[in-house]
């Protein structure tokens, strides 16, 4: 990088991360509609500031990492990342500011969670001690090397049911608040580095927001 020849690659902008300050609009127009997209900070400081400036928006994009189920904050070493997040989530999701509005949950860093899963077992994390499913051990002795086919079996299998339990979690609501959401959710496990992955993904969320878009105009019903 210290080259003055550098030029970065596609992979190297994907890679690159920059936390989000305030709240930064984004106008992009695709298949000849417009959407205008606000990207706000996640980090406690700043929820304060956009929560009441989304009154009635189309739809929201709330993204978690799978991969942050043993972390912790950075502004708050003792609270478990993917907690906060999921009580985050539940929160907004029955706010009279995002009632109408569709809620689109990226599950993201898939990558890093299965990679993950085979060093640090979901259930050996303090607050998903009652995960049932299944766990995988990678030995340090082969870890790198291409895993058999029963292997990759296990992998698949701690993969999928560790990934469904926190969508569970996520879209778990109490039972007084069962009845406060008129729109729905949808959900997608994304890895954002993936450009296919995340274009498919995005083709869906586009049909989303602009039938949200409609419905709003009244001439969807």
């Amino acid at each position: 990088m210290s080259d003055p020849e550098y030029t970065p690659s596609e992979e190297d902008v994907l890679l690159c991360r920059s936390r989000t300050i305030g709240i930064v609009k984004t106008v992009l127009e695709i298949d000849k509609n417009e959407f205008n997209i606000f990207d706000v900070g996640g980090q406690r400081n700043e929820r304060r500031k956009w929560i009441h400036c989304f009154d009635e928006v189309t739809a929201v994009i709330f993204v978690a990492a799978l991969s942050e189920y043993d972390q912790t904050l950075f502004e708050d070493s003792s609270q478990n990342r993917m907690v906060e997040a999921i009580e985050i989530f539940r929160e907004h999701s029955t706010s009279s500011w995002f009632k109408t509005s569709a809620l689109i949950l990226f599950l993201n860093k898939s990558d890093l969670f299965e990679h993950k899963l085979g060093k640090k077992p979901i259930s050996s994390v303090e607050e998903w001690d009652d995960y049932q499913g299944p766990d995988y051990v990678v030995n340090p002795l082969t870890d790198g090397q291409a895993p058999d086919a029963e292997l990759q079996l296990q992998q698949q299998e701690a993969f999928d049911q560790g990934k469904n339990y926190f969508l569970k979690k996520f879209l778990e609501l109490p039972d007084d608040k069962q009845t406060e959401r008129s729109s729905d959710v949808y959900t997608h496990v994304t890895c954002a580095t993936n450009t296919d992955n995340v274009r498919k993904i995005f083709d869906v969320c586009k049909d989303v927001i602009l039938k949200g878009s409609l419905i709003d105009s009244g001439f969807y019903a």
